[in-house]
């Protein structure tokens, strides 16, 4: 890791800490009716890649309108996965696989009448590395990010009282962005701007 990055995920760290004990403080406050912590394990991510390594999410809803989560990721990507075209954008051929490891921090407001559709703003650090299997040709980026996204979360799943699901589709900008890569027949796209979709199954408490 160079001082540059190692720089860039001790910030975006510091920023995290601030933030939730910020939002921490006023936990006390909320009405305890609506407020909750919750945490979730994504699944859709997960599945394609063989359920290697982990995805989750953990946060706190502060009432119907308010909540901050953070998402945690550190996933071993397939070649498979990253050469099928309907399941990632991030390869174009054959022969890679990956990696791929994201804190990500949400502010999410809630909107509708019943409460379950939101948007957020979010930063987060990310981390992307790329392997060709047939060559020596290897790529490694860090950044730190800015975006948004949209969602819809679903109480009482399948009737249970404390079981949620949550659907998240982030966009993101990279500071540091990934150029255009070919090795051989195969391409690295692009990464400067960046969305992918989550799905989580969790629990509140």
């Amino acid at each position: 890791m160079t001082k540059k990055t190692n720089s860039i995920s001790n910030k975006f760290k510091i920023i995290v800490g601030f933030i939730i004990c910020s939002l921490a403080s006023s936990i006390n406050a909320q009405d305890k009716d609506q407020s909750s912590f919750f945490i979730g394990y994504e699944t859709f991510e997960m599945t394609m890649n063989k359920f290697q390594n982990f995805a989750g999410e953990v946060g706190y809803r502060f009432d119907d309108k308010n909540q901050i989560r953070l998402m945690i990721g550190e996933v071993n990507l397939t070649e498979r996965h990253l050469s099928s075209k309907w399941e990632s954008t991030a390869v174009d051929g054959n022969n890679v696989e990956g990696y791929f490891r994201i804190y990500e921090l949400y502010y999410d407001r809630y909107f509708g009448k019943r409460k379950n559709f939101y948007y957020s703003g979010s930063i987060a650090y990310v981390k992307d590395e790329y392997n060709h299997l047939i060559s020596d040709n290897s790529l490694e980026n860090e950044t730190a990010t800015v975006g948004f996204a949209i969602g819809y979360r679903k109480e009482k799943l399948f009737g249970l009282k404390h079981l949620y699901a949550n659907i998240s589709i982030p966009f993101r900008y990279y500071f540091n962005d990934i150029p255009e890569t070919e090795w051989g027949d195969t391409t690295i796209s692009a990464h400067k701007f960046v969305n992918n979709f989550w799905f989580f199954i969790g629990y509140k408490f």
